[in-house]
């Protein structure tokens, strides 16, 4: 069977377990996401899962709602002003902040609540102008809600989703054994996936300002480099 979307790998788990797909749609949707979520969990920097957007800060506001699908901020720059912001973590980031309403164009920023249903940025200095702010990050892997979803997961992977709705099947009906030796087949071609994906790379993102090409940052610590932005 070709695979194609959620739908098509349903009916071959379906088959492979001689069942009727439309009987446990429910079922298939839950090992088909809890595939999903394994696989987000154990290639978190996959090539697949990057991605980018353009976000506008407004002038006096310095915290900023996050979507809940970023796992990770690969980097942040402001292309107007040819700058490449600084991350730093919470805790550093409060110490070094030493003005909430400070106001200019932001060279830095920290992360909250990554992982959590409403995660937040927050810049130092905040905007002192209406600015946008170009992110590079990487997302988290999207459950399906509809057979009709296509899985946003490399084609040549959705076997992987298969195996694991499988081995949920067999486990259901007591037959560990069988179940064991699907999910050793599983976690054997997840490992290929992993080893297949070291070759690709998430570190580099598309150039957005001159001073990012130019390798502006001579120093490794972060700290010094909010003083050191030319």
């Amino acid at each position: 069977m070709f695979i194609s979307s959620s739908g098509t790998i349903a009916e071959e788990i379906a088959r492979r377990l001689n069942e009727v797909s439309a009987d446990n749609e429910d079922a298939y949707k839950g090992w088909i996401n809890l595939g999903l979520r394994d696989i987000g969990n154990t290639v978190p920097n996959a090539p697949f899962l990057q991605t980018s957007a353009d976000v506008t800060l407004s002038s006096g506001t310095r915290i900023y709602n996050l979507s809940a699908t970023v796992s990770k901020m690969n980097n942040v720059t402001l292309p107007a002003a040819d700058i490449t912001l600084t991350y730093l973590e919470p805790e550093q980031f409060d110490i070094l902040q030493p003005s909430a309403t400070e106001g200019g164009n932001p060279t830095i920023y920290t992360l909250r609540g990554i992982g959590n249903p409403l995660p937040t940025i927050e810049y130092y200095p905040q905007p002192g102008s209406a600015v946008t702010m170009h992110f590079n990050f990487q997302k988290v892997l999207t459950t399906i809600s509809a057979f009709s979803a296509i899985p946003e997961l490399p084609e040549r992977y959705f076997e992987l989703l298969v195996l694991y709705g499988e081995s949920r099947g067999l486990r259901r009906r007591g037959l560990r054994g069988d179940a064991a030796q699907v999910e050793q087949e599983y976690e054997v071609l997840k490992e290929k996936m992993r080893q297949d994906l070291l070759s690709q790379t998430t570190g580099m993102s598309r150039i957005k300002n001159g001073r990012e090409f130019a390798g502006r940052n001579y120093y490794s610590d972060p700290i010094r480099n909010i003083f050191n932005n030319d």
